[in-house]
């Protein structure tokens, strides 16, 4: 039988563990998070930061994907080829490519 435990659910933030009883050794956790205050805040800082300006900050990525960085062991390549996608835009603050 599965079970679902909600543990955080705070800051646009929930998390969920999940366990089963045939896989006693296992737990996985199911993470959600709203992006929208990121989104909004990167959209602010990067106004603030025109392209050109000595702004030393390039994106602020969600908690999620840097879990998923860690977990996939992801070099500067992996990570040049997120920020460069064109669907993680919001999550960039700096204007030029990576």
């Amino acid at each position: 039988m599965e079970h679902k435990t909600v543990y955080v659910n705070q800051d646009g933030v929930r998390r969920t563990m999940i366990s089963d009883d045939d896989r006693p050794n296992e737990i996985r956790v199911y993470t959600e998070a709203d992006m929208t205050s990121l989104v909004d805040n990167n959209k602010a800082l990067a106004e603030l930061h025109p392209k050109g300006s000595t702004n030393k900050l390039l994106a602020r990525v969600p908690m999620t994907v840097y879990e998923k960085a860690v977990i996939e062991d992801w070099d500067e390549q992996d990570w040049q080829k997120w920020l460069n996608d064109p669907d993680n835009r919001a999550f960039r603050v700096w204007g030029g490519t990576v």
